[in-house]
């Protein structure tokens, strides 16, 4: 079990620590979060999609987890050489 804390928050408090672990290759990490006044759960995405290009999403569920919207992706590539 890993614990992570994404600091990326705009205020001067930290977010929400999240749970999960990497398992095949991919990592998957959970929080629980309020978003305008209502419950929802957050699950933050690891993955390779080739050698040295990971990519990480993160989505929202209103309802428990049971489904997942998508609403931020990031592919990260190696610095080119000069």
């Amino acid at each position: 079990m890993v614990y992570l804390v994404v600091g990326w928050s705009l205020s001067d408090s930290l977010d929400t620590p999240v749970v999960g672990e990497f398992s095949n290759g991919i990592g998957l990490f959970f929080a629980d979060e309020i978003l305008e006044g209502m419950p929802i759960k957050i699950q933050f995405k690891w993955e390779l999609l080739k050698l040295n290009q990971p990519r990480w999403e993160q989505a929202f569920s209103a309802d428990g987890g049971a489904t997942w919207e998508t609403n931020w992706t990031m592919d990260f590539f190696p610095k080119a050489k000069i």
